[in-house]
């Protein structure tokens, strides 16, 4: 048994197959063959986007602690300052810094210790600047007289990433002047 096919024309894009396939040389169609793998290997080699970098776990994707954390007292309320963190937790240098969570515990004067809540939030907008801040700052002026107030900072990056808790300041207020 035999089968026999036969095709009497083809038509793409209005002109016939036969006729582009008769016009070009052997050179030609090589060189397209050619120019197609080539295409086809760089789409698959080059499809990849980004800078690429190893992976890190998330505990070393944060910020390193802030570990400077002062307070004095200004006007009526308390003013925090510390410096900016350079550092991820793994050493590598910090670049995507968004900003700090401020903390605060309070302990009244029966004793009563209260946890550790989170009062304000301060953005980082200078990371595409060539000056970046070096210092922050923050105020409390929701204060209470006879109070015992301490307070941390934490840094977190743009990811979400939050770092330890920095040290703990701490002052009695005893009112405002």
């Amino acid at each position: 048994m035999s089968f026999k096919f036969q095709v009497s024309s083809f038509k793409l894009r209005g002109e016939g197959l036969e006729s582009r396939v008769q016009g070009q040389t052997c050179a030609q169609r090589t060189l397209r063959l050619v120019l197609y793998f080539l295409l086809s290997i760089s789409i698959s080699v080059f499809s990849a986007c980004g800078r690429k970098t190893p992976v890190i776990p998330p505990e070393l994707a944060a910020p390193e602690p802030v570990g400077d954390l002062a307070l004095k007292v200004e006007g009526t309320g308390i003013k925090l300052q510390w410096g900016r963190p350079q550092r991820y937790v793994n050493g590598s240098d910090l670049d995507d810094l968004g900003g700090f969570a401020i903390l605060r515990a309070t302990q009244n004067a029966q004793g009563n210790v209260g946890v550790f809540t989170q009062i304000g939030t301060i953005p980082v907008a200078d990371r595409d600047r060539f000056r970046k801040a070096k210092k922050f700052n923050y105020t409390d002026d929701q204060l209470a007289a006879g109070t015992l107030y301490r307070y941390r900072v934490q840094a977190f990056t743009l990811d979400g990433y939050y770092s330890s808790p920095s040290n703990t300041v701490e002052l009695d207020w005893k009112g405002g002047s």
